[in-house]
């Protein structure tokens, strides 16, 4: 990921996102009932800043997270460097399409930080556990009100739709993933029966890629090696098992801890609509039945039902589908001169406030070049300890205290 590609990027979600707040605009003035003026006119500041700080902790927690479950393979994570790989994740994952960016650019800085790449992978997998299990247990909870009555939004038959595709496929992702990690031959068994198609596609590719004078060094050693990325890959399931029971004898505290967190900071990302309405003075009641529960906890409700269709998005940021989506499942609140004030501070607040944060960061103190340098020296290094090891010079397996010497970036 080098910058033109976040720059593509970042131009990409700005021109979807202000497409979508024409749109949203126009169709409010046809319908004569925008008027900015009329919806500041009550605006309250205390509200939205309390929003920012709700869309801010994202980042906060988020780094807490990784940095708990960082700690357990590597003690000498610091907090600050968990909390910029978060802000740094945001950013990435709001302007590559279908949050690509988000996994690889936390990783290059947590090794930028010192930490052993197979390590962020692991401590990465179980992050993704965690939120993997909130999605599940959410849609579920939420999938249940609906079937009981509870919860009543617009376009009833695609909700339940989209529910069930939430449900199957985040629970499929955790049956895998905990099985993968329990069991290495059944992921094994997988890589091994992928990397036939996959191997002949990567060898089409990388012939193409021989013809272009700045990939040609690395295209032609690529091809000079087959096989060599599915004996990688075979080797970081036996890493990733290992880092798995270190996290069962001495990680549960940590794995708690980041489920919490986990719980905590989407809950309060959600509840930012709840504070745009009270700073434009919307009354927090919606105006038709939503769901069961005080106001905040049904726009949480439908802020949880929203993220599930922005997780599905393939756009940067999942713009177009985030604006016109809010528009229709917040339409019991937010109507007539409303509209398009509250579109555009619920973006500000949930999207591009955390990306600002990180985009600083990328752009001013690391530098996209730097990231990308440290992971491909990280990557060089693990393939010269795995084939250290194939020689006999280097043992993978042995007990704890002899593997996992912390603070060997």
């Amino acid at each position: 990921m080098n910058r033109a590609t976040l720059i593509r990027g970042i131009q990409l979600i700005v021109t979807l996102t202000l497409a979508s707040f024409a749109y949203v605009l126009y169709s409010e003035i046809h319908d004569k009932q925008a008027s900015l003026t009329a919806a500041f006119a009550h605006v309250r500041p205390g509200w939205l800043l309390v929003g920012a700080v709700l869309a801010l902790q994202e980042g906060v927690f988020g780094g807490l997270r990784i940095w708990s479950l960082g700690r357990v393979l590597w003690p000498e994570l610091r907090l600050r460097t968990a909390v910029t790989s978060e802000f740094v994740l945001m950013f990435c994952a709001g302007v590559t399409p279908g949050q690509a960016g988000a996994a690889p650019s936390q990783a290059a800085v947590l090794v930028h930080g010192g930490m052993r790449l197979v390590d962020v992978a692991t401590a990465e997998l179980l992050t993704a556990s965690c939120t993997i299990t909130f999605f599940l247990l959410s849609a579920l909870v939420i999938f249940a009100l609906q079937q009981g009555g509870m919860l009543v939004v617009q376009a009833g038959p695609q909700i339940e739709w989209l529910l069930i595709f939430t449900v199957a496929m985040f629970g499929s992702a955790l049956v895998a993933l905990i099985a993968a990690a329990a069991y290495p031959p059944l992921l094994k068994g997988i890589v091994r029966a992928l990397s036939v198609p996959l191997g002949k596609l990567l060898r089409a590719a990388l012939l193409g890629a021989r013809r272009v004078p700045r990939l040609r060094a690395r295209a032609e050693a690529a091809l000079a090696a087959p096989g060599a990325t599915t004996a990688r890959l075979l080797l970081s399931v036996d890493e990733f098992h290992q880092g798995f029971r270190i996290y069962m004898r001495r990680g549960k505290r940590a794995y708690a801890a980041a489920l919490l967190l986990t719980f905590g900071f989407f809950c309060s990302r959600f509840a930012v609509a709840y504070f745009i309405l009270l700073g434009l003075g919307i009354p927090t009641s919606p105006s038709t039945f939503v769901a069961v529960g005080p106001p905040i906890v049904q726009v949480v409700l439908i802020q949880t039902l929203l993220n599930f269709a922005l997780y599905m998005t393939p756009t940067p940021g999942a713009s177009g589908v985030a604006e016109l989506g809010s528009n229709a499942l917040m339409s019991p609140w937010v109507h007539g001169a409303f509209v398009v004030p509250y579109v555009i501070l619920w973006r500000v607040l949930t999207l591009f406030l955390c990306m600002f944060v990180g985009g600083v960061y990328v752009f001013r103190y690391l530098g996209t070049d730097v990231l990308e340098e440290r992971v491909k020296q990280t990557e060089a290094e693990k393939r010269a300890l795995a084939e250290a090891a194939r020689a006999g010079r280097a043992p993978l397996d042995g007990e704890d205290a002899a593997d996992r010497q912390r603070g060997v970036g």
